[in-house]
């Protein structure tokens, strides 16, 4: 045998360890594993905007832990609100439908149905798009702006999603809880007219007359 014969020999077995090393030390995938339409860091999260064809809303993160109304500053459901963020920054897919969706108008996806923006602390955006349903109606067609790829998702998160908007996340008072009182200026008292009295005649005085 040759030397270079025997060279090339010696380098083949080399890249074949190398590929054997590098096979054997490569993580196996887990079955079962999640697939994520998007996965963010949900505490991350400083504001979410929805937008649907009924309108806008949008909430900022309130430190140490709280939801306010965007616009108007007011406490919002910490709940409803959380479980909308939490969902969207780790939005688990049913199923991957396609890589890249040419015409995204076939899965109303241009324009949406919803509309999810979330803005992280750092000010980086990520939105998700929701579109039809499918056709048995058992989930509906998402996509991750940042990737595109379609998937898709349950049909919860995007009615919790528009109930945002449709159903405002006003917090339930809780029991035990005092109604605020309105300050006197802010609710008129009560005007009250004393009823009509019949006046008293006094023996051999004429009956005074009623005006």
């Amino acid at each position: 045998m040759g030397r270079s014969t025997l060279g090339m020999v010696l380098v083949f077995g080399v890249l074949a360890a190398v590929v054997w090393m590098v096979q054997t030390n490569r993580p196996a995938p887990v079955e079962g594993a999640s697939t994520y339409v998007l996965q963010v860091d949900e505490g991350a999260v400083s504001r979410i905007d929805v937008t649907t064809s009924a309108g806008t809303a949008g909430f900022t993160r309130v430190e140490p832990i709280g939801w306010n109304f965007a616009e108007s500053g007011q406490t919002a459901d910490f709940s409803r609100v959380s479980s909308v963020v939490n969902r969207i920054a780790k939005l688990r897919a049913q199923a991957k439908v396609q890589d890249q969706v040419p015409n995204r108008a076939e899965f109303k996806l241009d324009p949406p149905l919803v509309t999810a923006q979330l803005t992280m602390k750092d000010g980086t955006t990520h939105k998700v798009l929701f579109g039809a349903q499918t056709v048995t109606s058992a989930a509906y067609y998402a996509l991750a702006e940042e990737n595109g790829i379609l998937y898709t998702v349950s049909t919860l998160i995007v009615t919790d999603s528009q109930g945002l908007i449709t159903n405002p996340p006003i917090p339930t008072p809780t029991p035990g809880t005092p109604s605020p009182v309105a300050s006197p200026s802010a609710t008129p008292s009560a005007i009250v007219t004393p009823p009509a009295t019949t006046p008293t005649t006094t023996p051999g005085l004429p009956a005074p007359s009623i005006s």
